[in-house]
């Protein structure tokens, strides 16, 4: 009888690590964003600076490796509060050999409930589905009070369309968006004032 296999590959479509494949734990947590999705976001953005890139519910990280090889990011911070997810982002950042990655083992709301002393201008949300989205609409409340973005921040948002209406912050704007299903993946900036 065979093994059942642990792990999977995803690409990197694009940049100096396209077609790169990072490995993935078979988890049914795990909704890793789909190629055109990341296609999407990655053209909406292709003329921004990015800097400082925040991934709030890393999961498999794509979103985040995908970054660092499309666009001259200076520091990338992971949050993931999965042992086993964790332990194999570890692995791939190891495999990358990248030292301006940070990662955390902790849950994102306790992280984002402290001030932020860096500011970042590149920010991906794709928090668990929750009834009524309610952990999306505290991860932005927090990202928003609490000094963790740049006035000219890019937040790419993935969330399940439900009956509530989307909670945005005051000064987000939805800038793109589209919808695959009941998943709608769309892009935020902040309106300056």
């Amino acid at each position: 009888m065979k093994k059942k296999k642990h792990l999977n590959n995803i690409n990197i479509t694009a940049g100096k690590w396209k077609n790169k494949r990072i490995k993935i734990i078979n988890n049914k947590i795990l909704k890793p964003t789909m190629n055109f999705v990341r296609e999407n976001l990655f053209n909406w953005i292709m003329n921004e600076t990015c800097f400082n890139c925040l991934d709030c519910y890393a999961g498999t990280g794509i979103l985040s490796f995908e970054a660092i090889s499309r666009k001259n990011i200076n520091l990338v911070t992971l949050i993931e509060n999965n042992k086993k997810i964790f332990q194999q982002l570890k692995r791939n950042i190891i495999f990358f050999k990248k030292n301006n990655i940070s990662l955390i083992f902790e849950n994102t709301i306790k992280i984002l409930s402290k001030k932020s002393h860096i500011k970042y201008d590149l920010i991906f949300i794709d928090p668990p589905f929750s009834k009524g989205n309610l952990l999306l609409k505290k991860t932005c409340i927090l990202l928003n009070k609490n000094n963790w973005l740049q006035k000219n921040a890019n937040i790419f948002i993935q969330y399940k369309i439900n009956s509530d209406k989307l909670f945005l912050p005051k000064k987000w704007i939805k800038y793109r968006q589209k919808k695959f299903g009941n998943v709608e993946y769309l892009l935020c900036k902040i309106k300056s004032s």
